[in-house]
């Protein structure tokens, strides 16, 4: 294989993080021809925006994680959507948890509390465990049928005062059970943005939404494209706004269609044999 055989423009693998109601379903949803895995139980927001743009989608509910693997394996096999959106990793950490305190064994020793079984160290592996597989099944899907994958999460703010400086360090990462998982699952996504609400300059209008795609310090982001450094998708399609920002720049394409067949076939070849993850 050669890296010019690599077209940027296709098979988006990304993260969309931020605060509750900064807009990622809403983005997640502009991609083309999206199937939701609705973990949040929350697409009212997301239909109230697109359905006065006629644009419909499929999704559906999931309440064990067998059953989000179920799905993805089914997907593995044959996929007919262009997008697959994972919504999102939060809620699908808590469904993770929950399974793993049902299915304990009948004579494992429980904690209570207030009559509130409590979480174990084990609780927290599978967690860690269920999120990795869900997120490398994700990508085997998406190198096998060449489509975009989008995955959502809400993010916890944190600070530290250094006690001599005096200095306060403001951090965001993933909002999950555990920190370690938090930590770990950035790495796989080529884009993963930071969504922002701020208000308009006029105060007679709405919000403005935006996207950070770069790290600033903070609020971290990467991108392997050629995009601004911040996107404002106020009332637009995330999606169109990317790929018209791509399609003015002169490195995007491939050397040629031929090249980039022939890699997706290569791609697809080798997941094939590759080991299919369950938990």
């Amino acid at each position: 294989m050669n890296t010019t055989d690599i077209s940027l423009d296709s098979r988006l693998f990304c993260l969309f993080k931020g605060d509750p109601g900064s807009g990622k379903s809403i983005a997640a949803a502009s991609f083309p021809k999206p199937y939701f895995f609705d973990m949040d139980g929350r697409m009212k927001s997301v239909v109230n925006f697109w359905r006065p743009r006629g644009k419909e989608f499929e999704y559906d509910r999931f309440d064990s994680f067998l059953k989000v693997s179920k799905k993805l394996e089914e997907f593995y096999g044959y996929c007919p959507y262009e997008t697959l959106v994972y919504d999102g990793i939060t809620s699908g950490a808590d469904q993770i948890l929950s399974d793993m305190v049902k299915t304990r064994d009948s004579g494992a020793k429980k904690l209570q509390r207030a009559g509130i079984e409590m979480l174990q160290i084990e609780d927290y592996g599978g967690e860690s465990r269920g999120l990795q597989i869900i997120v490398d099944n994700l990508k085997a899907i998406s190198f096998k049928h060449n489509i975009n994958v989008v995955i959502t999460a809400h993010v916890l703010t944190t600070e530290q005062l250094d006690i001599k400086s005096r200095i306060t360090t403001v951090s965001r990462t993933l909002l999950t059970a555990g920190k370690k998982v938090a930590a770990k699952l950035p790495k796989d996504f080529d884009e993963a943005y930071h969504f922002d609400v701020h208000p308009d300059m006029d105060i007679t209008k709405g919000p403005r939404y935006t996207v950070v795609t770069r790290n600033t310090g903070w609020d971290w982001a990467k991108t392997a494209l050629p995009i601004p450094l911040r996107i404002d998708f106020t009332d637009n399609s995330l999606y169109d706004i990317i790929m018209k920002s791509l399609s003015e720049s002169e490195f995007v394409h491939s050397s040629s269609t031929n090249s980039t067949n022939s890699t997706n076939s290569t791609n697809s070849t080798n997941l094939e044999n590759s080991n299919w993850e369950v938990l």
